[in-house]
């Protein structure tokens, strides 16, 4: 009797340090645009691909190729039983604004990079804009003697704004007197406009252009290469993840927004038991996002342009923002003038 009691302990502690999801079978859904090699949402399913193996439940990635499939997307995942629904990018703002307020019980929602406006999703956004200053500071320091820094983004509204402002205010905090030309692909993969515009850019005397239109930005280093044979190099930066290369040395740094770790802190959440709704945002203090060279280590570096000197530069800057000592307030859009 001892031996059976003994046995069916063990088993106890067993089960129980099982995942609940394994126990259970809970079902988690991402729903986002089309994945393809786009890093901003490559992070967040490579995330919750290895956290499937550390709580076992099954995994559904709902990708939207047109915008009536995020309505139909969202709808499905609650009809069929999803416990945890993610959605990427600011698209799911209002069909998980919608489910979560018809079907507030039917599961557990957040979304990534947005917010939904709803106290039952659990809206995760960045500080964008402390990166990208962190981006102008580099552009100030690395270039301080331009009178032009360029600028390609993929839209001229409300989603970039965070970006555009603390490029250009993180330049003008080395170089106060610093102008600035824009263009905008009004697409996230048109790497041919992006192309066009870099080549205008330049020829306008812009050596560094920040490249803030993500898969757009393809276009950007390729002309730097092109430009770079011409004996007119200009210098760029990737978006989300590091793209630094001996094989382009024209690509200093990139902007990170670390979607990974944003999704990682939703599913544990979840599995903890622990999240709350409404909206809170993550900045240099979380690891979310950052700068390569100067928040995080990259894969290379071109010394020539990014010396120790530029390095120490900003990382004071940084130290300086997560001291309190340097607050970044994004002003409003519309009373804004670069």
């Amino acid at each position: 009797m001892k031996k059976l009691v003994l046995m069916l302990l063990v088993l106890a502690m067993v089960l129980a340090s099982v995942p609940a999801a394994v126990a259970e079978g809970e079902r988690v859904a991402i729903i986002c645009d089309p994945v393809g090699v786009n890093l901003f949402l490559t992070q967040v399913v490579e995330k919750a691909e290895e956290l499937k193996g550390v709580y076992g439940y099954e995994l559904s990635l709902m990708e939207c190729s047109d915008p009536d499939e995020w309505q139909s997307n969202y709808r499905a995942a609650v009809a069929e039983g999803y416990d945890l629904i993610i959605g990427v990018g600011w698209q799911a703002a209002e069909y998980a604004n919608e489910v979560g307020t018809e079907y507030p019980d039917a599961a557990k929602y957040a979304v990534i990079d947005t917010d939904a406006g709803c106290d039952s999703v659990m809206s995760i956004s960045y500080n964008e804009e402390q990166a990208a200053y962190l981006m102008g500071v580099m552009a100030g320091y690395a270039f301080p003697d331009e009178e032009l820094y360029g600028y390609i983004g993929c839209f001229d509204g409300t989603g970039s704004f965070k970006y555009r402002w603390g490029f250009t205010e993180g330049v003008k905090y080395v170089n106060p007197d610093a102008k600035f030309t824009f263009n905008f692909t009004n697409s996230y993969s048109d790497t041919a406009i992006a192309y066009e515009y870099a080549k205008q850019q330049a020829a306008a005397g812009a050596t560094y252009i920040f490249g803030g239109a993500a898969a757009c930005n393809e276009g950007i280093f390729q002309a730097a290469l092109e430009l770079a044979e011409a004996g007119t190099p200009i210098y760029s930066v990737a978006q989300d993840a590091d793209a630094t290369t001996p094989d382009n040395p024209y690509i200093l740094s990139a902007q990170l927004k670390n979607t990974g770790v944003t999704t990682g802190i939703v599913i544990d959440a979840f599995f903890a038991g622990t999240m709350v709704g409404g909206l809170t945002e993550q900045n240099l203090t979380q690891g979310a996002i950052g700068a390569t060279h100067i928040t995080n280590e990259g894969r290379y570096l071109n010394e020539e342009i990014l010396t120790e000197e530029v390095i120490a530069s900003c990382k004071a800057v940084v130290d300086k923002i997560l001291s309190g000592e340097l607050v970044l307030t994004l002003p409003d859009e519309a009373s804004h003038t670069f």
